[in-house]
């Protein structure tokens, strides 16, 4: 699976292709970024810059592609009705505004999501990365909080811990493993997490807890400060 970027100038397309990378890896998925050229097909998600032009008849012909397209002109949202894109984006886009898009052409990237295998009462169960909120160790055994709810393993913390990408799945105290992308805030209480939960932190742990959430914060905002996490 790929995303085709067609932009009226390398900076945009640079800044856009930062952004796509970004979600890539904080989303897990396996999905590669290109520039547009003629003869492109297969699976993709197409985002077109309507101020270049429009694009070529047909592109998007298939349900295994989907077409986002952008523009600086208010006017061009109304214009592209025509190609039924899946969304339209504003210039400069926004990443914010890219990621919300980008949840609307799902059914495309679902099946690139990396996922943890985890047995559960004699199940097997594949849970996108990406759906993996925090999880916590219970004797010998481990809790995985998830999106689609608590799942649990017998399988120790440290062993679900050495599965998992570093730099994104942080190990911020014994018991506890968190998502940073699912963090909402650090504050006097813990690690505010997406799913309304707040995991502890020792008194030990909390300044390199804090200072990895710092620079996740940094790299994620990517200096717009449109981002979801807070930090202080």
């Amino acid at each position: 699976m790929r995303f085709l970027i067609h932009m009226s100038t390398s900076e945009e397309a640079g800044s856009l292709a930062r952004m796509l990378r970004l979600w890539t890896w904080s989303t897990c998925a396996d999905m590669e970024t290109e520039l547009w050229s003629p003869g492109a097909s297969g699976p993709a998600i197409v985002i077109w810059d309507l101020d270049a032009g429009l694009p070529p008849s047909g592109m998007v012909s298939s349900a295994s592609t989907a077409l986002l397209v952008c523009s600086s002109r208010t006017q061009a949202a109304i214009d592209s009705y025509s190609l039924h894109p899946d969304g339209f984006l504003q210039k400069p886009v926004r990443q914010s505004a890219l990621f919300t898009a980008l949840r609307r052409c799902a059914k495309l990237w679902w099946d690139s999501l990396e996922r943890l295998e985890i047995t559960s009462d004699r199940c097997r169960i594949r849970l996108p990365l990406c759906d993996l909120v925090w999880v916590e160790s219970t004797r010998r055994n481990s809790l995985v909080h998830s999106t689609q709810g608590p799942i649990a393993t017998r399988e120790a913390l440290t062993a679900l811990e050495g599965r998992l990408p570093r730099g994104l799945f942080l190990r911020c105290q014994r018991s506890f493993l968190v998502n940073l992308r699912h963090v909402r805030r650090l504050d006097s209480e813990g690690l505010c997490m997406s799913d309304g939960a707040v995991v502890p932190l020792s008194r030990s742990s909390r300044s390199e807890v804090a200072e990895a959430y710092r620079q996740f914060c940094l790299l994620w905002d990517g200096g717009k400060g449109d981002g979801e996490t807070r930090y202080g």
